[in-house]
């Protein structure tokens, strides 16, 4: 069995290298929120120190040679609960020896994606706890909430850049109205008076050639499929979709990925971990807007 620890050792050598790369390339979250590192035996719970907004004292406003007042400095904490996330396999010999293309390469890969999207998976659930929800269950996803999320986190003098993460359902419906506007034909009413006629602002009409929306009023809109369901009203198709700044939400990390290998004779075959130990929460609520949207693709 010592020759084939050391094999495995050879062999695996280069699998978490490639299944971190893919894990970070797959993970949208990673990119547009906070990312703190935990170091090694530092609790399974992250503490963040989240800092009150400071107003400055202008000397026209106090007098000249008049004494100011010492502010507060108060903080609070967001605190973050790490786990695990974890992909499972398990190769045969006669697979690995027998398949064209390189097998561990391949499921370094897919592991790594797979722990990408659960990455994705547990920030995006972070939406539901922002404070102020501009949807509902009934609602489907306009430019106009955008626009309206974006004028709530700047009235709150929350920086930008600003980002929203919506579902594909719901993302449709705001392409619909990005791409089509209704123009009156001048028939009588009874008979739909309007005509739907392609869109002509430069939004929609990369919306029309590459499926990408882009910016609105500022806002960078993602395409997700791991936005959180809203699973409370069983009778809806809603999605809980996200705009913040990248200050809202937290990610905690210890370490990179880990991989575990035990070789199994009976079996002629050897179990694989793939292991991120991650978690995400809100860090300040008021630093995102969640709006509630129907999918409009039933």
């Amino acid at each position: 069995m010592a020759n084939q620890a050391d094999w495995n050792t050879q062999f695996y050598a280069n699998f978490v290298t490639d299944a971190e790369f893919a894990a970070y390339e797959t993970s949208v979250a990673r990119n547009l929120m906070k990312v703190f590192p935990v170091p090694m035996n530092a609790g399974k719970v992250a503490q963040v120190p989240i800092w009150g907004q400071g107003v400055a004292q202008l000397s026209s406003v106090i007098g000249e040679g008049t004494a100011s007042t010492a502010r507060d400095t108060t903080s609070s904490q967001a605190l973050i609960t790490l786990d695990e996330h974890i992909y499972y396999s398990r190769v045969t010999d006669m697979l690995k020896d027998s398949a064209y293309g390189d097998v561990m390469a391949q499921l370094a890969e897919v592991s790594g994606r797979a722990i990408g999207e659960s990455f994705d998976t547990t920030a995006f659930a972070a939406f539901d706890s922002f404070s102020t929800d501009i949807g509902s269950t009934t609602t489907e996803l306009t430019v106009e909430l955008i626009m309206k999320a974006a004028a709530t986190l700047r009235q709150a003098k929350v920086m930008g850049p600003y980002y929203a993460v919506v579902h594909p359902g719901c993302a449709y419906y705001l392409k619909k109205q990005l791409t089509t506007t209704l123009s009156f034909n001048g028939t009588a009413a009874a008979t739909a008076p309007f005509t739907a006629v392609p869109a002509l602002s430069g939004v929609g009409n990369n919306v029309l050639l590459s499926g990408v929306i882009g910016s609105i009023g500022g806002v960078t809109v993602i395409e997700s499929p791991l936005v959180k369901a809203r699973t409370d009203d069983p009778a809806s198709a809603a999605f809980i979709n996200g705009v913040f700044a990248p200050t809202a939400v937290g990610i905690a990390e210890r370490g990179g990925l880990t991989l575990n290998t035990l070789y199994l004779p009976a079996n002629r075959a050897t179990d694989m971990s793939v292991v991120a130990v991650m978690g995400a929460s809100v860090l300040q609520s008021t630093h995102g807007v969640k709006i509630t949207a129907e999918t409009d693709l039933d």
